[in-house]
């Protein structure tokens, strides 16, 4: 009997390791598609606790901001189901937190939790952001975009702020619809160009009496950026503009050699007085011929054709020099930021 207990004691221990080990390998979607089984199946507790348990994951395991929109839209029905209507306007308001755009599936959850939600969305002031994730412009010409959106009609002041939380530069004052385009053109209330730094776009949205029921804050991150320049054109290959030396040259070349030789090798031509003019003669002869062959191939000859087309190229690339030229300079002397936005986070008097 003793043995028989010890071993479902045991039994039990090894189940208990492998079904925490089980569940260590878990993440927010794994426990909310368990929890959209039990709300199918109508097990209202299970799945209340299973999403409860989805929504509290962080790190690389918690819910994407869509899954956790959806997620809480089901708890909001689940505790409805379980009429517990206080903790389903609730999960209501927490929804809205998260995406003031969310809008629940009429196909997925029933009309009376679709009617709860959207009561408590028109009576939850919130906005939300959405900006390029990172953007280059240069102040006071260009502009950083973004897009606010609303959970419903009211009033916002919209301002970028320091780190810190001080005023730099007011936006927007009034009421927002479903939506509304704001500019930043990097410029602080001065008209001056913000360094490099932390800042942030806040959104206040306040009640009908003006006071701050919610804040919306989308970090911006500011980086002055340098414009690559462009390197010079190389210098153009140009034709040549005058004939060659070289076929005349050839020609020249051996009639000299020949002329000298006879003058100096008076053995090969003639011998004794009388023949010494004979050897300058010939001598003579044979390099004037040489001569006379020189010139006929025109060496060094200008070639119109050529230096028209050269003097083209040239132009052509002085153009193109002074352009890149002037052009590197400007990039230099223009001042562009980089602006990087983060996650937008909506803070409320009672927390996050």
């Amino acid at each position: 009997m003793r043995r028989a207990l010890l071993l479902l004691l045991a039994s039990l221990g090894v189940t208990a390791l492998v079904g925490a080990r089980a569940a260590a390998g878990q993440s927010g979607t794994d426990l909310m598609r368990q929890a959209v089984r039990a709300y199918q199946d109508l097990d209202l507790d299970i799945a209340a606790g299973l999403i409860r348990r989805a929504i509290a994951f962080e790190g690389p395991a918690a819910l994407a901001r869509s899954e956790r929109a959806t997620a809480f839209m089901y708890l909001t029905t689940v505790e409805l189901l379980r009429s517990r209507p206080d903790s389903a306007r609730s999960a209501a308001r927490r929804l809205v937190l998260v995406d003031p755009r969310y809008r629940p599936d009429a196909l997925t959850f029933p009309p009376q939790a679709i009617a709860l939600f959207t009561g408590v969305r028109r009576a939850t002031p919130a906005v939300t952001a959405r900006a390029a994730a990172d953007t280059q412009f240069r102040p006071g010409g260009e502009a950083l975009a973004v897009r606010l959106y609303a959970s419903a009609y009211h009033a916002i002041r919209a301002r970028v702020t320091r780190e810190d939380g001080r005023g730099l530069r007011a936006l927007y004052v009034g009421p927002i619809g479903d939506s509304l385009d704001l500019r930043w053109d990097g410029l602080d209330s001065a008209g001056t160009a913000v360094p490099r730094g932390r800042y942030a776009l806040t959104v206040v949205s306040t009640d009908s009496v003006g006071h701050v029921v919610r804040e919306l804050r989308l970090p911006l991150e500011v980086t002055p950026v340098t414009r690559d320049t462009q390197p010079l054109p190389p210098p153009p290959l140009f034709r040549p503009e005058r004939t060659p030396m070289g076929p005349a040259l050839r020609v020249l070349a051996p009639a000299a050699l020949v002329g000298v030789g006879a003058v100096v090798l008076p053995s090969v031509v003639a011998g004794g007085e009388d023949h010494a003019r004979g050897r300058f003669v010939v001598g003579g002869a044979v390099a004037i011929a040489g001569i006379a062959a020189f010139f006929a191939h025109h060496p060094a000859r200008a070639i119109p054709e050529n230096i028209a087309a050269n003097q083209r190229l040239r132009d052509q690339w002085t153009r193109q020099r002074t352009q890149i030229a002037a052009e590197n300079a400007r990039h230099r002397g223009e001042l562009r930021i980089a602006v990087k936005s983060g996650d937008p986070v909506i803070i409320t008097p009672e927390g996050p």
